[in-house]
């Protein structure tokens, strides 16, 4: 992680949705593997992820992201671009 965990739970990264309640996001330790919502790739069992969750037509829902989406987000909102090789 590149960045303090609080910017990571602090950043909205998904624009918000008014249908979804009690929305919460926060950086976990990943007990089993999962598909980054956002790049598809998977998020190995112990590895850090941003995990969302809420609720849905009373249904709850959760997400993961991979923290190398949310390090490319955070460069761009922080206008830090990456240097190539």
């Amino acid at each position: 992680m590149k960045y303090p965990k609080s910017e990571y739970e602090e950043t909205e990264f998904y624009p918000s949705d008014e249908e979804i309640t009690n929305h919460q996001q926060k950086i976990v330790k990943t007990r089993k593997p999962h598909k980054c919502v956002n790049c598809q790739k998977e998020i190995k069992q112990g590895e850090n992820a941003l995990r969302e969750t809420g609720f849905l037509d009373g249904q709850p829902l959760s997400c993961y992201t991979c923290i190398e989406c949310c390090d490319k987000w955070l460069d761009e909102i922080n206008e830090i671009e990456e240097v190539e090789p």
